[in-house]
């Protein structure tokens, strides 16, 4: 008798868990001379499935040099510090494709996929990131236990801090 009812709440508890998904997406401009963005949103694209898009007009360009910070936080009673807080110079990045594994290339591995930041500098357009659909295996290499963590993307330029993005994400242990 318990058995068939054992199963229903299985089943009903499997498919009512909430998976890895985005939560929350703000830009914010530092220089409004160099960046705007006319598309800074989360949209559902179907049943729990949330995509990212960004779109950053630049004004000023082409980007020959470019300096990207990325930071993780990890949600304790607000975002705190966790793990990763790295600057590095994007072009070279973006120049070297043999690059061994680290947080910075996984990041901007999973970017190139849904955007046009897929090539070495200069970069004379602007930047867009389309339906960007947030799914575990991204990290795969860097396994991070449940828990709401806020991803930190800064951007500068001839040394002066152009414009920041925080990502957050929920993520779930299977």
């Amino acid at each position: 008798m318990w058995l068939p009812f054992g199963l229903v709440l299985m089943i009903t508890g499997a498919l009512s868990s909430t998976p890895s998904k985005f939560t929350g997406l703000e830009c914010q401009i530092l220089d409004p001379d160099y960046f705007t963005y006319s598309q800074c949103k989360l949209k559902v694209l179907g049943r729990g499935i949330i995509g990212l898009n960004v779109h950053a007009r630049m004004y000023q360009g082409p980007l020959k040099n470019a300096k990207v910070n990325l930071s993780l936080f990890r949600k304790f009673s607000g975002y705190r510090p966790f793990m990763f807080n790295t600057t590095f110079d994007f072009c070279k990045l973006m120049a070297t494709s043999n690059q061994k594994l680290s947080f910075k290339k996984i990041i901007f591995d999973v970017l190139s996929k849904n955007s046009n930041m897929n090539h070495s500098c200069p970069y004379d357009h602007d930047f867009i990131v389309r339906d960007l659909v947030f799914k575990p295996e991204y990290f795969e290499f860097l396994p991070l236990p449940t828990g709401e963590y806020r991803l930190q993307i800064m951007a500068a330029t001839n040394n002066q801090w152009k414009t920041s993005i925080k990502v957050n994400i929920l993520i779930i242990e299977d």
